[in-house]
């Protein structure tokens, strides 16, 4: 089965994974949005989705060391990568201490907020060329380059309301 979903919060496409697990589906393979899922038994996989550093080191020994673990390599889109582990080899979660969760919200933020500038410097110079060209075309490319902007900045909020929300925890 394939399914469309374009998600900018980890977390959310977390749960819709798992949630797919949960009534037998396991995910397979990310495209561009598309999601390829093969039928498993309900609730066979817990899933997690990191964003790395860098992606300079070997894929292979990456695998290697999550398989090492227990934790299959799933796919990798850009820095994002998705894990599975065996539902009955226990629970699965890859930060667990308040201060690594810290440090991977603020790495998403970091990674969001550059795009977010550049997003924003996409929409103000295509903001220019629909004035001063009045073509319809530039000012819909406004709007979508708009759009985007707010739904990154939206996920930058909600990584800092989540670093703050853990500081309190800490305390």
């Amino acid at each position: 089965m394939i399914k469309f979903k374009w998600y900018y919060d980890k977390d959310a496409e977390q749960d819709w994974l798992q949630k797919m697990s949960l009534e037998g589906w396991a995910f397979k393979k990310f495209f561009l949005g598309f999601y390829t899922f093969e039928p498993c038994d309900p609730g066979e996989y817990n899933y997690q989705i990191d964003l790395l550093d860098k992606w300079d080191g070997d894929k292979a020994d990456y695998a290697s060391f999550m398989e090492d673990t227990g934790v299959e390599v799933v796919g990798q889109w850009f820095r994002w990568v998705f894990l599975r582990k065996k539902a009955a080899d226990g629970p699965f979660e890859m930060y667990t201490d308040v201060q690594s969760k810290i440090m991977q919200y603020s790495k998403i933020k970091r990674f969001f907020t550059v795009f977010l500038a550049i997003e924003i410097i996409c929409f103000l110079v295509e903001l220019m060329a629909a004035f001063e060209s009045g073509e319809v075309l530039f000012g819909a490319f406004t709007v979508l380059l708009g759009i985007i902007a707010i739904a990154m900045l939206k996920i930058v909020w909600k990584c800092q309301w989540k670093i703050e929300q853990l500081k309190r925890e800490e305390i």
